[in-house]
């Protein structure tokens, strides 16, 4: 995405302004609400979600998480900006107004995950970017 304020015919400061406000009233009125896990709390085989991850992921995230048709997971800013609650909850549901579908509903396409499946793909993941 272009930075618009700062081109020729980009938005002025006020206009830019106005679209935050829009886009926020898009969502209504939510709430949110705090997460009671710490950042990092999931469980799991690094080695079982990486075979899972190649097997269920990497068509669109691609091989080791670096970005297909889906977005780069590897990220280093992205993975250390996410709790664990959020990679599992977006593995489990999917991520409306995407391709993404969530691997805890039922499809003839591909298997349900489970839980301890879904943490071990977080596991792997976060073991992508060691500290």
């Amino acid at each position: 995405m272009l930075p618009w304020g700062e081109r020729e015919n980009g938005f002025t400061d006020d206009e830019i302004r106005l679209v935050i406000e829009f886009i926020r009233q898009l969502g209504g009125n939510v709430q949110a609400q705090p997460d009671p896990k710490p950042k990092i709390w999931a469980t799991g085989d690094a080695a079982l979600g990486g075979a899972l991850f190649a097997s269920n992921c990497s068509g669109c995230h691609g091989k080791n998480a670096v970005g297909g048709d889906g977005p780069a997971l590897s990220n280093k800013v992205f993975i250390a900006s996410v709790t664990d609650t959020f990679l599992v909850e977006t593995i489990r549901r999917g991520r409306a107004g995407t391709v993404m579908q969530g691997f805890g509903n039922p499809s003839p396409i591909r298997k349900v995950l489970t839980q301890a499946e879904i943490e071990s793909i977080v596991v792997y993941l976060r073991s992508l970017n060691p500290k």
